[in-house]
């Protein structure tokens, strides 16, 4: 027996069968029914696996048995074990088992759970040797619940069904017809029709062994509606593994010396995916086997398809498009692959905008390497062209190697591959100096939301609008949105095409072009939802973009605990630990100097102060700073200093030179583009 037709029959799935209708005795209306029984082998004297599908029509407990009685021409091992047993219901759930034992050729099996009436078993025993004589033989089973056997035959034969019928298997015992002989190509197939042998004739309820050629050849179920025997739809059609499917005898076909099945395009068989002049299939019903005759498949008939690029450049962020010439129809939800060359960068998230086929969005994107799984949606329009694309949004790039490359796409399970494109060579970028570049934070405070404004001195390679992009890296610790609004971050004043989020980065595409050697300023409004560490400290910020490989450089950024005190220029308030308190006069410069009001070090230092219109008085442990309006000198622990800027009065208030102030009492200043912190 074929290797898999073997698996196939050691793992039947328990079905339901409706038994023919039969006049029966009304005292065995209630007994036990056999629906099948076969063998791993029918050779004689052979070690194998019977497997019997049978229903029970009255209910077992736990701790009831169910009794197999092989004939005395059989060997049954004495010392069978319960992982030589195996019991399943019509739901192919396992049934437990509690114990197995062996007494005279009947195997007991005593289950270890409730089985409901009318539930139909199979079960499966190894380690049973068959009788050394050819002839019909019959297994019986009962129950517990049952006073008799009932039977069912099986012919052991002298050698194997392959092996006596080895002269004619070389010929083939029937045709086989797939509608298509092109690797991969989906097919409808038509297997015989061929005469039995034996004077076997089919039996409704009983089941016939497909076993494919190839491993690759199956769906993972086969509707019943897409099948025939014998010219009628069967009662049901199971997948019994990789390479085999069991099929259930219709009333239609019952009484048939004959077989001939038919499978429409539509149950999803297809050809091997590899060129050979010998697949043939294998049928198996009533413990005989018959082989069809060689079947050649040829290579593929599909057209290499020609990949589209939107910027050829080695390692370049770009856009593919290609358009499939299909050997067989896309319908919706079918899966597709596409694998890209070795040397692409694909991003480890990409959504379904990204990805479109013949300009639908596609559904269920998953990203494994440099492999793109998803579907087409549903109510996609079938078609034998599917034009894909993975747009410039998607964030892949090509080769970072000049060469020939090729793509290979996979749909719904043919493979095809692309024409060779090129990868051209790369201008490297031009020497800048990034020095003195820039990052800093609107606030410094922990846990405080926090705008980003970032100083670029120059870019060494351009970035196209609306394609490259300015790429933002934040430390773990900052709380980044999943979204941010592109009204809030703006390059160079205006605002970004598009901001896109990848963990703690920000891709900012500009809205304008940004040339090589040029000042590219970033900011990045609070309003956008970024939130400081909770934790003080200092974290690096990084900063990069697409046209140039490495880090342009990262800056450190400090954050301090929530005591710490922001405000800006112009606005008449300061923030400390998240309340926000007004100030009797907002704070301005004057010659490059900040200016705050006396009333501000005590509400917000917590120093001592006093004033009058024309008079100031500042106290710090034993710090004591004495100011006049209209002054530029002051008495700081009984010394005059000069002032950076002269004391002056707003709304009554003398307004103080800050920096004076806070280098005199520990303090220290944080200032990013109008927003300052002061903390200690």
């Amino acid at each position: 027996m074929n290797k898999s037709v073997n698996k196939g029959i050691s793992v039947l799935l328990a079905t339901a069968v409706l038994a023919s209708p039969v006049m029966l005795e009304p005292k065995a209306a209630y007994a036990l029914s056999i629906e099948d029984v076969s063998a791993d082998s029918t050779r004689v004297d052979e070690e194998t696996e019977y497997t019997i599908e049978f229903e029970i029509n009255k209910d077992l407990s736990s701790g009831d048995s169910i009794f197999v009685r092989f004939p005395s021409d059989y060997s049954v091992d004495k010392k069978l074990k319960k992982s030589d047993v195996k019991l399943e219901d019509d739901d192919d759930d396992k049934i437990s088992i509690d114990s197995v034992s062996v007494s005279k050729n009947v195997v007991e099996i005593e289950v270890d759970e409730k089985i409901r009436k009318g539930t139909v078993l199979t079960l499966t025993i190894d380690n049973i040797t068959n009788p050394e004589d050819k002839g019909s033989y019959e297994i019986e089973v009962k129950t517990s619940a049952e006073t008799s056997y009932k039977g069912e035959k099986i012919t052991i034969s002298k050698s194997s069904s392959s092996s006596s019928s080895s002269s004619s298997s070389s010929k083939g015992d029937f045709e086989a017809s797939p509608s298509s002989k092109n690797a991969e190509d989906s097919i409808s197939l038509t297997l015989g029709k061929f005469n039995l042998s034996s004077k076997s004739k089919l039996k409704e309820g009983k089941y016939i062994y497909v076993n494919f050629p190839s491993k690759d050849m199956l769906p993972k179920s086969i509707s019943k509606s897409d099948v025939k025997v014998n010219g009628y739809k069967p009662d049901y059609v199971s997948i019994l593994d990789s390479d085999s499917i069991r099929i259930e005898i219709p009333s239609g076909a019952d009484g048939d010396s004959y077989i001939k099945l038919e499978f429409t395009s539509s149950a999803g068989i297809v050809n091997p995916s590899k060129p050979d002049k010998y697949y043939s299939f294998e049928i198996e019903y009533d413990s005989k086997e018959y082989k069809s005759k060689d079947v050649e498949i040829t290579n593929t008939s599909s057209t290499p398809f020609t990949v589209s690029l939107s910027d050829s450049a080695a390692g370049a962020r770009t856009s593919y498009t290609f358009d499939v010439d299909l050997s067989n129809k896309l319908g919706s939800n079918a899966e597709i692959e596409v694998e890209f060359p070795s040397g692409v960068t694909v991003p480890p998230v990409l959504t379904s905008n990204s990805v479109t086929v013949n300009g639908a969005q596609v559904t269920n994107v998953s990203v494994l390497g440099n492999k793109v799984y998803f579907r087409t949606p549903y109510g996609f329009t079938s078609t034998n062209r599917a034009s894909i694309k993975f747009a410039f949004e998607g964030y892949l790039t090509t080769p970072r190697t000049a060469g020939t490359y090729t793509v290979t796409a996979k749909i719904d399970n043919k493979t095809y591959k692309s024409k060779e494109f090129q990868v051209s060579g790369v201008t490297p970028p031009v020497a800048v100096d990034n020095t003195l570049a820039t990052v800093g934070l609107t606030r410094a405070t922990a846990s405080t939301p926090a705008g980003i404004s970032i100083g670029i001195k120059a870019m060494g390679a351009p970035i196209v609008r609306n394609q490259g992009f300015i790429e933002v890296v934040l430390p773990v610790g900052f709380r980044v949105p999943a979204y941010l609004p592109a009204n809030t971050v703006t390059v160079n004043g205006v605002a970004a095409s598009f901001v896109g989020v990848r963990g703690q980065n920000l891709i900012i595409i500009p809205a304008q072009d940004i040339p090589a050697k040029t000042v590219a300023q970033v900011n990045i409004a609070e309003t956008a939802g970024i939130v400081n560490p909770a934790t003080p400290g200092v974290y690096s910020i990084g900063v990069y973009n697409s046209e140039e490989r490495g880090l342009l450089f990262s800056r450190p950024a400090t954050i301090v605990a929530l005591n710490g005190v922001s405000f800006k220029q112009s606005v008449a308030s300061f923030t400390k630990a998240g309340k926000t308190t007004g100030l009797a006069v907002a704070p301005y410069t004057v010659n490059g100097n900040t200016l705050m009001p006396t009333t501000f070090f005590r509400d917000a230092l917590g120093f001592s102060i006093s004033y009058t219109k024309t008079t100031a008085k500042v106290v710090s442990g034993n710090t004591v700073m004495q100011f006049k309006v209209g002054s530029n000198v002051a008495t700081i622990n009984g010394k005059n200093v000069t002032l950076p800027a002269a004391v002056q009065l707003k709304n009554n208030v003398p307004t103080l030179p800050l920096k004076t102030i806070t280098e005199r009492t520990g303090y220290k200043i944080i200032y990013v583009n109008g927003n300052y912190t002061v903390y200690k």
